[in-house]
């Protein structure tokens, strides 16, 4: 074993060697002859940095020979690195820019032979960068650990060099690098993470007031360069981040064989973020990663639909749906914390977040449609839902973002419906607008009405969520989503909206926030339930609570069905729970309503206004309470005997006006008079010889009191 001077004559013998082949061995015998101390790296690595050859590779010699320099400091990383910190660096930025260089003239090459030297000097480029990022690996955590202005300007030449070349071996690997890559994709996310690792404690250092420096050469202690010190930091970070993005956004297309490299990457981005914050803004385009999370979120759906839905697909399993949806939950969960983060840059871009809500649902809805995806759909809901709307609140949350920036994304709802009437809704074409299909939810024309309005019934779904959620919203945002209520219903009156609310059902979690379990429910249960939601929440404003009473009175004789089944689903909600006081107060404004419309031609006839409104009070009254009951009975009916009170007596009665939930002590006096007013017919019937005088009849009803008490009979 050679020691002392012995190693001190190699390595001059390295240096006036002029021969390629012989400073090859000379090297090789370096590495394989000795075992160093701390004490010999010093020189060591100064001979190899002197034996580099930076020109263009000349052939299989010349990477021999960077090959053996690699391998002498490779060894020389595991005794020590933080006294030679600088050699190592040097080192690392020419094997990095060299192996670069050799990459891009490999690609560019047209020389397709296959003689055995060549296939051999095609193995060694991957093993050389391979040993680059090894070594890399080895000096990244004691770089981490010296803070000095000229050091990490060094080292972000290195790392900048590293990165560059990472990401071509890896992006470029099936163009012409040899397979040994596979090593170099193993290597990568371990020295992406040491690198994330080293950003941090940078993006640290630069955030202490009172930080100092250490210069080993003068065992002196000075203040931070702040300004050269955070500069170069900056472009660190960013330039790693731009770079895991590339390589994630890379990963994530290769079929599922990137995984690692796929994590690491996506988690170090985020990290970064998360630590640079209030520094890396004005490097790092923030928006574009996010919108690329979602549109990686999108594309993986796209291809797992497109396989699914192909024709006679057998029933898809739970095992295999989730495997497709975890990657997508992954990107969906990083976009979280990106957008937690940076929330004013997120709420730019909120059309492509709300657009990427969209999208998942309607994929929800197709598979809805083939019973061979219900296991699909149900792992969609379990896995995607919950971390989709998450990523939706987060802007809602955000106590940095305004009020009117949170009215602007809810206001987004429904935009291009607002101005069409409810007539034109319900006369488009079934054809034009059906539920949409595959290549319609993925289409990348967002512009083009027909896909806007395909995509109604997710947009409707996605609209429920802030509905439901609208407990801890701003009053100005519940405002706002109360001001679209109406809108909501002329959507339901389009034939394929309201054919798609009663006929479908759709999965949805239910159950404790620890355990939630997946059940299917009508989207006409969905949407009464974020109503009634959204009725509760909008008590606490009284501006809303405005918006939302004018919505009831408004629509309380809606023409389509199922809008009035809706409004009066509300009415009863709010009668059953509502204060008696406000109970009274709204039900009153029906009554007045009711008055109105009171007309003797009108009473006998089903389907006039007099009688829809006295149908709705009725079903409206049969939730409230005694109290309310007797109020509207004391007001309506038992007023002064006017020709008016008896046609609202009458309307009312005949559509089963709920004499039982009168108090014991009204509901006597309303059934007396009932009977006394048919005992009076009835006698004066006889003294009229049982003639039928119809001009003495009250108010040209014939048999008024007849009517009312057969119908009061009939309905309890």
């Amino acid at each position: 074993m050679e020691v002392g001077g012995d190693l001190q004559s190699l390595l001059e013998a390295i240096k006036s060697s002029e021969v390629l082949e012989d400073r090859i061995g000379l090297i090789n015998r370096l590495e394989s002859s000795f075992e160093y101390s701390a004490d010999d790296l010093r020189p060591v690595l100064d001979s190899l940095n002197v034996s580099w050859d930076d020109s263009g590779c000349s052939g299989l010699s010349h990477c021999m020979l960077h090959k053996s320099i690699l391998q002498v400091a490779l060894k020389c990383s595991y005794i020590e690195t933080t006294g030679c910190l600088g050699q190592f660096l040097a080192l690392g930025a020419k094997a990095s820019s060299w192996c670069r260089k050799h990459i891009v003239c490999s690609i560019e090459s047209v020389d397709d032979s296959e003689d055995v030297q060549q296939e051999e000097h095609s193995k060694i480029l991957p093993e050389i960068i391979l040993m680059a990022l090894n070594i890399s690996i080895k000096i990244l955590p004691s770089a981490a650990k010296c803070v000095t202005v000229d050091m990490v300007h060094n080292i972000g030449d290195f790392i900048s060099e590293l990165l560059s070349l990472m990401e071509s071996s890896i992006v470029d690997n099936d163009k012409k690098i040899h397979g040994a890559a596979l090593d170099i994709t193993k290597a990568a996310p371990v020295f992406l993470d040491e690198t994330t690792k080293l950003c941090r404690a940078y993006s640290e250092a630069t955030k202490v007031d009172n930080c100092t420096m250490s210069i080993t050469d003068e065992d002196a202690t000075v203040k931070h360069n702040k300004q050269g010190l955070a500069s170069d930091v900056i472009r660190i970070t960013s330039s790693t981040i731009q770079t895991m993005c590339r390589l994630g956004t890379y990963a994530a297309s290769s079929g599922g064989s990137q995984v690692i490299l796929l994590n690491v990457s996506w988690k170090g981005v985020v990290s970064l973020l998360q630590s640079g914050k209030g520094m890396i803004e004005g490097k790092v385009n923030v928006r574009e990663i996010i919108v690329t999370l979602l549109s990686l979120s999108i594309e993986s759906l796209r291809v797992a639909a497109e396989t699914w839905c192909a024709p006679l697909l057998e029933t898809l399993g739970a095992t295999e749906a989730r495997r497709a949806f975890l990657p997508i939950k992954f990107f969906l969960i990083n976009a979280v914390r990106i957008c937690s983060t940076y929330p004013s840059e997120a709420m730019i871009i909120y059309k492509n977040i709300i657009n990427c809500a969209v999208v998942i649902t309607s994929s929800s809805i197709l598979f809805s449609k083939k019973p061979q995806l219900k296991a699909a759909n149900e792992t969609l809901v379990e896995l995607l839902e919950p971390t989709l709307f998450v990523l939706l609140d987060t802007l809602m949350k955000s106590s940095d973002l305004t009020p009117e920036s949170k009215c602007q994304l809810a206001h987004h709802f429904f935009e291009n419906e607002e101005d069409k009437s409810p007539d034109l809704m319900g006369q488009a074409n079934q054809r034009e607008i059906n539920l949409a299909s595959l290549d319609c939810i993925f289409s990348m024309d967002s512009d083009v009405d027909h896909r806007n309005r395909a995509l109604l019934p997710a947009e409707l779904l996605v609209f429920l969520h802030f509905l439901n959620a609208s407990s801890w919203l701003t009053e100005m945002v519940v405002i706002t989503l109360s001001k679209k209520l109406q809108t909501l219903l002329n959507i339901l009156t389009s034939e394929d909206i309201y054919s798609y609310v009663l006929g479908f059902q759709i999965p949805a979690l239910n159950g404790a926030d620890q355990s939630p379990a997946v059940v299917w429910q009508p989207v006409y249960t969905s949407i009464i339930q974020a109503l009634k939601a959204f009725m509760i929440s909008t008590v606490a404003s009284s501006a809303a609570w405005n918006e939302l009473e004018a919505f009831l009175l408004e629509n309380i004789f809606h023409p389509h069905f199922l809008c009035l089944e809706i409004i009066t689903e509300l009415w009863c909600f709010f009668i059953r729970y509502a204060e008696t006081e406000t109970s009274i107060n709204l039900v009153n404004q029906v009554s007045l309503l009711l008055k109105t419309v009171a007309s003797p031609e009108d009473v006998l006839s089903p389907l006039s206004a007099l009688r829809k409104v006295a149908r709705s009070l009725c079903i409206i009254l049969s939730y409230a309470s005694s109290a309310t009951v007797d109020q509207i009975y004391t007001c309506v009916l038992n007023g002064e005997n006017s020709s008016k009170s008896s046609i609202l007596h009458l309307a009312l009665l005949m559509e089963g006006f709920p004499l039982d939930s009168l108090s014991d002590g009204t509901k006597e006096l309303a059934m007396k008079k009932m009977f006394t007013s048919f005992a009076g017919y009835l006698e004066s019937y006889s003294k009229n010889h049982r003639v039928i005088n119809v001009p003495t009849c009250k108010l040209g009803v014939v048999g008024l009191p007849i009517h009312a008490l057969a119908s009061a009979l009939q309905h309890r």
